[in-house]
Parts: C-alpha cells; sequence; structure tokens
C-alpha cells in the first residue's frame, strides 16, 4: 500500500470514527462497525490506526483542531476586538459546543493521559489569545483596570461548567453566550 493510500485510508477512517463518536458517543465506537463502514477487515483497520486509543487521540486531536484552535483564528489575524470577539463567539456557539462535549465528558473520562495532550497544545492557543488580548489592552481597546489572564481563567472556568454539566447542548450553548457577553462587556469590548 502507498504512503499517500494510508494517509487517506486513515484519514477516512478517523472521519468515520468522528462520526460515530458524534452519533453514538465514545462508547458507541465499535471497531467491528467502524472497520465494516470503511470497508476493511478489523486486522487492516488496526493496521492503520494502531490501537483504538490512537485512534482516539487522533480523534480528539482532530476536535482540537477543527473546533477549538478554528474558533481561535480571528486572534491571529484580526485586531478589531468587537470584530474578533463576535466571530469568536460565533464560530464557537455554532459548532464547537457537542464535539467539545464529547471531548471533556467521554474521551477524557476514558483516556486522561490523552486530557493532557491535548490541554497542553490548547494552552499553546489560549497563551495567543492571552497575548492579543494583552496588545489591546495597551492600546487603549479594553480595559486597563483588568488582569486580562484572571479574565482568561475565568472564561474558561464557565466553559468547564457549562461543558462538563448536565445541561441540554441548546441550555449549555445559551448559558454561555450570556456569560460570555457579560464577561466580554466587563473588559471593555462592547458586543
Amino acid at each position: 500500500m502507498a504512503k499517500t493510500d494510508k494517509i487517506e485510508i486513515q484519514e477516512r477512517v478517523t472521519h468515520v470514527a468522528m462520526e460515530m463518536m458524534m452519533k453514538f458517543g465514545l462508547r458507541g465506537l465499535n471497531m467491528v462497525e467502524l472497520a465494516r463502514e470503511c470497508g476493511l477487515a478489523k486486522a487492516t483497520l488496526y493496521k492503520i490506526i494502531g490501537t483504538k486509543e490512537d485512534l482516539i487521540r487522533q480523534i480528539a486531536f482532530q476536535i482540537l483542531d477543527v473546533n477549538m484552535l478554528r474558533i481561535l483564528e480571528p486572534y491571529k489575524t484580526k485586531d478589531d476586538p468587537v470584530e474578533v470577539v463576535k466571530e469568536f463567539l460565533d464560530n464557537y456557539l455554532n459548532y464547537a459546543i457537542s464535539a467539545q462535549k464529547i471531548l471533556n465528558q467521554q474521551i477524557y473520562k476514558e483516556y486522561p493521559l490523552i486530557e493532557k495532550e491535548v490541554d497542553d497544545r490548547f494552552e499553546c492557543e489560549v497563551k495567543i489569545v492571552s497575548d492579543k488580548l494583552n496588545e489591546w489592552q495597551e492600546k487603549g481597546l479594553i480595559r486597563q483596570d483588568i488582569n486580562v489572564d484572571y479574565c482568561i481563567d475565568a472564561l474558561t472556568a464557565l466553559d468547564e461548567i457549562y461543558i462538563m454539566g448536565n445541561y441540554s447542548e441548546q441550555e449549555a450553548i445559551e448559558r454561555l453566550r450570556e456569560s460570555f457577553t457579560c464577561m466580554l462587556r466587563g473588559m471593555g469590548i462592547e458586543i
């Protein structure tokens, strides 16, 4: 099997596995069913993905890449605090919640070492957001009398409360929208 074929098959397997998890949860990710869905023998599936934990790790990083890092992109490319925060909130609340629930409520509980790996990478990205907020503070675009790092800690804690809580996806979205809006306005970003 050519290296490009293996990569394409691996991407297909990861995509199908992610769809299965989004639909049925982590416990619904059945390797026999996954192999069947991908048109592979079970032994071939394991040759391509390694262990189930390796596949779950790959999915966790895909969730991070697609759902979390992408929503932080405006902080890297734009300078207007209002525009950045609106785009961030719209992206986050429109598509990142369900994947984040699977990541936090299912994957991390079953695979705590994956949580550490993903969190380390996410912390690097949060540093970019922190740096941007500090830059805006220096320019006078947000309040001068706040501690940016404490605000990020508070937003992260709010996110964790509503993602890890027993809220429906819609209720989590509404609570996060209101909480984030309140916090961001308190930082001096009029959204």
